[in-house]
């Protein structure tokens, strides 16, 4: 039987009741994060809507050693012939200091780390995930009342950029808001929300729009400090394929349904649709869960070429034939669930 799926609808300021009281939950953890947590009784009472479901902003991924070698490594990627690519360090209170590898296209970009993301006193350590972002400052809020008014439990914090200074000391600024819907116990799969806040985009030189509209290929070209090209094979990540346990895609697909996703089931698990992405959960119960596919728009056909990252990972360009402008990447998932 596949997962039960929740009805789609898209949620308006006027569905959902305003709680001008609500309160701040005290920071949880080690003391160094900047976070502001909401239970489901606690919202926050900015009313701006958002007429379409958030958008792809990124998906995460973990390898092993050999296959983050081997993927840093490979000419094709390195040379920039498929997306702009970069390792890159960096220092959040959320993450405390990490690496990671990144493919960018336009509007969406690949992120990957090597064996784990997270794992600290204060957020669980995930192997795959999908972080969803909204055009305008303010929707998240709308976001969280559409998942307490659906009684989806969720935390969400401000989350800080950590720059070090020359004197040893370090620079701390807001750089997100990030909200984590609950997807059942300890999951290795993440469904990740998140809102850049106005001052990181000013700082990096990112322009905005009308209203404060975030552009994700605005703060890609910005943070990379390159453009996104018509040498670059990449455009978009178009379709996210991950296993996951029944239990689990039942509360992503309500998660994703309130969200204003369309969802349909399949006889595997189901199907999400977006404005701009669409991502296929499949049900399995075993216990190594992960992102198993990637579906690359590309901006032409470049059939015959395929690049192996060990057992874990491969590229495959125009899988389907010479007129195929797509590319798949797909993944092993290598660690079990915790």
């Amino acid at each position: 039987m596949p997962p039960r799926v929740t009805t789609s609808r898209v949620f308006r300021s006027t569905e959902i009741s305003n709680k001008s009281d609500a309160k701040q939950r005290p920071p949880e953890g080690n003391g160094n994060h900047a976070m502001t947590q909401y239970s489901n009784d606690e919202i926050d009472g900015r009313d701006v809507a958002f007429a379409t479901p958030p958008h792809l902003d990124h998906v995460f991924l973990t390898v092993g050693a050999e296959a983050l070698k081997l993927i840093n490594e490979c000419e094709f990627l390195r040379d920039e012939q498929f997306s702009r690519f970069a390792t890159r360090s960096s220092e959040s209170s959320l993450l405390s200091s990490y690496t990671a590898t990144r493919a960018y296209g336009k509007n969406t970009v690949v992120e990957i780390f090597q064996d784990r993301f997270g794992g600290n006193d204060t957020f669980n350590e995930h192997c795959a995930g999908i972080v969803l972002s909204f055009d305008h400052p303010g929707e998240m809020k709308e976001a969280h009342r559409a998942l307490h008014s659906a009684g989806l439990p969720f935390s969400s914090e401000i989350v800080e950029r950590v720059t070090p200074r020359a004197d040893g000391g370090r620079d701390r600024s807001p750089w997100y808001e990030f909200t984590r819907p609950e997807l059942g116990g300890i999951s290795p799969i993440a469904l990740f929300l998140h809102e850049m806040q106005p001052g990181f985009l000013a700082e990096i030189g990112a322009k905005v729009g009308p209203g404060g509209r975030q552009d994700r290929s605005e703060r890609f070209d910005a943070a990379l400090g390159r453009l996104h090209t018509a040498d670059h094979l990449m455009e978009d990540v178009s379709l996210v394929t991950v296993r996951l346990r029944p239990g689990r895609i039942e509360r992503a697909s309500a998660v994703l349904s309130t969200l204003g996703y369309d969802v349909s089931a399949m006889d595997s698990g189901i199907r999400v649709r977006g404005t701009d992405a669409e991502f296929i959960f499949l049900a399995d119960e075993s216990p190594r869960e992960g992102t198993v596919e990637l579906k690359i728009k590309m901006a032409r056909p470049v059939p015959g070429r395929r690049f192996d990252f060990g057992s874990e990972s491969s590229l495959v360009l125009s899988p389907a034939g010479p007129d195929d402008c797509s590319a798949s990447w797909t993944f092993l998932p290598h660690r079990k669930a915790l």
